[in-house]
């Protein structure tokens, strides 16, 4: 019988690379690796459900879902990161800590992406700012957002506004127009979608991080809630899992072996690319441990379920999710 051909849809990660150049083979699959960077991938599933798999956005997931997608997730999460330390402020700005942003004026790519969710998480039970106390100010359009094709409407009691067209949130910082921005943190993957990355605000004299030393705030996080914060996870077609059930698994553990596969070179490929990498490395491995981009839901529970929560409370889900509902039963207990 010959391999059952699969598409799947995702960024050029490190830890897939594996996958895309076909060193690790899902068993039974013929896998055509297709890359598209996140927010375009997650765009055109939502408007199009064009892929057998794709990388998706957590949050969007978690709309489409309560909304009656026919999409199954398995417990890949390509990546995670600590949203908040994204967060960039004016170089002249008087706000020097997180609770200085009540009443600012943020930028975001769009309201319902997942990290936006993280971060307003974040400010909200770590640092006592109420999304309601904030102008968020929008980039994309909604004919190439998310929301455009999930019907995003402002949560009661939120403001947002729109970019100006023609306009971008660097832009508008630059001009002192807004106070705070996170951008886009994909910096060398470009989109349809995104306008502002987070290496325009590095490079720009009118911008600095909210947080001084990122490192250190990322770890303050890590130890004070035990994870860091899940962007992305892997759908696939609910159509190819009623006929072939054993492919949630069978790409589950070819992600799992792509990934070993990376940290088996990291080593290496640090070194050769980035001063102080040894430095680098050991932070994170005394940090994060020797896994620190975990899969499985049981090593991710305490983040998805804070995900999901912060979901409701906001406004972009109308009920709480049950966290093994959203998951392939085959790969629950992985």
């Amino acid at each position: 019988m010959p391999d059952l051909r699969l598409t799947l849809a995702m960024a050029d990660y490190d830890r897939t690379a594996a996958l895309r150049d076909g060193s690790v083979k899902p068993a039974g699959i013929d896998l055509t690796y297709i890359v598209s960077p996140p927010s375009e991938t997650f765009w055109r599933m939502l408007k199009f459900d064009e892929f057998d798999a794709a990388e998706m956005s957590l949050s969007s997931f978690l709309i489409a879902r309560g909304q009656g997608r026919a999409w199954t997730a398995i417990p890949v999460f390509p990546f995670r990161a600590f949203f908040h330390t994204y967060v960039f402020v004016r170089a002249d700005s008087k706000i020097r800590q997180p609770s200085d942003l009540a009443a600012a004026r943020f930028g975001l790519p769009e309201y319902q992406m997942t990290a936006a969710v993280w971060v307003r998480g974040v400010l909200q039970h770590d640092f006592g700012v109420r999304p309601a106390a904030i102008r968020w100010i929008v980039e994309r359009s909604p004919a190439m957002s998310h929301g455009g094709q999930t019907g995003f409407t402002p949560p009661e009691g939120v403001s947002i506004e729109r970019v100006p067209e023609g306009e971008t949130l660097l832009a508008l910082v630059e001009r002192g127009e807004i106070d705070a921005v996170m951008p886009s943190p994909y910096g060398s993957m470009t989109s349809r979608l995104n306008k502002t990355y987070v290496g325009d605000l590095s490079r720009s004299p009118h911008a600095r991080l909210l947080f001084d030393d990122p490192m250190a705030e990322s770890v303050r996080s890590f130890r004070a809630h035990g994870f860091s914060h899940i962007n992305h996870t892997v759908v696939v077609q609910n159509r190819v899992l009623e006929q072939h059930p054993w492919v949630a698994l069978n790409l589950f553990n070819a992600f799992a072996n792509a990934k070993q596969q990376c940290y088996g070179k990291i080593d290496y490929l640090l070194r050769s690319s980035v001063m102080a990498a040894f430095a680098v490395l050991e932070t994170q491995r005394r940090t994060f441990g020797d896994d620190p981009f975990p899969y499985g839901l049981a090593a991710n529970r305490d983040a998805l379920e804070t995900l999901a929560g912060y979901s409701l409370e906001q406004g972009l889900v109308k009920e709480r999710v049950t966290i093994d509902d959203l998951f392939a039963p085959t790969t629950r207990d992985v």
